[in-house]
């Protein structure tokens, strides 16, 4: 061998070693910084809610839970892309004490079993939401719903279905960090000016609908990557892990379908349905479905209580910003003739409408 190849090897190994050191290292500081933050613990408590057995119109069994005392006002939460019911912890643990809180996972994420038929479209998502509203909602009450990014579509495109019921059946809507249509265009996440806009989403469509493969466990790219995406730079290090293990934990095709799904919604007639008071929160620097959806969505809202735009939150608003959020849902079930609505003070937010 001659010297050049073989010192060519020597600084290539060497290379790898200190790349691999580096990696660990880390790898090893981003878990101490997550087991120092004062929100891990809230983060990581375990959820223990009544199990509630609902199958999906197409068989698929969801997974559902019930928290606080039967009787109180009913909450439906419904969970985003990639997430599970347990995205609402900090919701859940503060409003189990004086509400009803229902929550589920989507078809095919967390514990809710793969779509029977392969099918993750919005029409079967919004279906999955009538399932679950008919077995958790008691006869004749009026239930509040909430949902994030996935949730807060999936609870549009069942108003159009249901627009007739729908005051029968709905006291408030809550429609948190979302968007009912053109999300590429204006997506914040591969920003690519002067590309055209069919070439944008074309792009947008496959960076959705992507099958790549993503690790199980937590690295120090995945986690940067997550905060970039669905969080901002102010979020804490363990509300980034928290988002994270969910993110890893979605299947592969059940990402990429509902990614497929999300890209091509348009379901902004859907609002026109919603004749019920409700509110329209946003983080502001949400790279995902950045404010200019709010914005589109409100003057079709006929009952809109506030437009409520936070700083310093991106995508994850109810992990980054958990007693707004809250105080949110209390002013919902309030607006809706439930109670609640006090509770502990936090910093306002810029309110619109």
């Amino acid at each position: 061998m001659s010297p050049f190849r073989s010192r060519t090897r020597v600084v290539a190994a060497s290379a790898l070693l200190a790349g691999g050191a580096a990696w660990a290292g880390t790898l090893v500081t981003d878990r101490r910084r997550v087991g120092d933050d004062p929100a891990r613990d809230a983060l990581a408590h375990e959820l223990v809610g009544r199990p509630l057995q609902v199958r999906a119109g197409d068989g698929t069994p969801l997974r559902v839970r019930v928290f606080g005392p039967e009787g109180a006002p009913t909450v439906v939460l419904v969970h985003g892309w990639t997430c599970a019911l347990e995205f609402w912890t900090l919701q859940i643990q503060a409003l189990m004490g004086e509400l009803r809180v229902v929550a589920y996972d989507l078809r095919g994420h967390g514990g809710s079993a793969p779509s029977s038929g392969g099918d993750y479209s919005i029409e079967a998502y919004r279906d999955d939401l009538e399932s679950v509203l008919r077995a958790a909602v008691p006869e004749g009450e009026r239930a509040v719903l909430v949902g994030h990014s996935l949730g807060a579509m999936t609870i549009v495109a069942w108003a159009a279905e249901h627009q007739d019921e729908l005051v029968a059946r709905v006291s408030a809507v809550g429609l948190f960090s979302t968007g009912v249509g053109d999300l590429i265009s204006s997506s914040l996440i591969l920003p690519a000016p002067g590309i055209g806009p069919r070439v944008q989403q074309e792009i947008g469509q496959l960076f959705l609908g992507s099958r790549a493969p993503i690790p199980k466990r937590t690295t120090p790219i995945s986690s940067r990557v997550v905060r970039y995406v669905a969080l901002c730079g102010a979020a804490s290090p363990a509300t980034v892990a928290f988002c994270e293990r969910m993110v890893l934990s979605c299947p592969r095709d059940v990402r990429a379908n509902t990614g497929s799904t999300i890209s091509r919604v348009e379901l902004l007639d859907g609002l026109d349905a919603i004749d019920v008071p409700t509110i329209v929160l946003v983080g502001k620097a949400d790279r995902l479905t950045p404010p200019v959806h709010a914005e589109r969505m409100t003057p079709r809202l006929s009952h809109l209580l506030e437009m409520v735009e936070l700083p310093d939150v991106g995508h994850m608003a109810p992990v980054e910003a958990p007693e707004r959020t809250t105080r949110a849902i209390r002013d919902l079930v309030a607006a809706g003739g439930g109670a609640a609505a006090p509770a502990s003070e936090v910093p306002p937010a810029r309110a619109a409408g």
